[in-house]
């Protein structure tokens, strides 16, 4: 398997523990020392840990990402 393939599958488990949970809340993180300020989502988890969810442009933290919302089951 790719090397993509397995970047994709550590990225999907680092977000299992968000299934099932809830959203509770908005997030904004304020400015940081470049000025940018990031977005995302509190989530109430089904193990009773609330956890953060923010949008980031890349691994590194370079600035607040994007994000697109569509309709739609699982895989579509």
């Amino acid at each position: 398997m790719s090397g993509q393939f397995h970047q994709t599958q550590f990225s999907l488990n680092q977000l299992r523990p968000v299934v099932d949970g809830k959203i509770i809340g908005l997030l904004r993180s304020g400015e940081d020392e470049f000025g940018d300020e990031f977005y995302g989502l509190s989530i109430q988890c089904k193990d009773g840990v609330t956890r953060r969810l923010i949008f980031l442009r890349d691994d590194e933290g370079n600035g607040p990402g994007s994000f697109d919302i569509t309709e739609g089951g699982p895989n579509g």
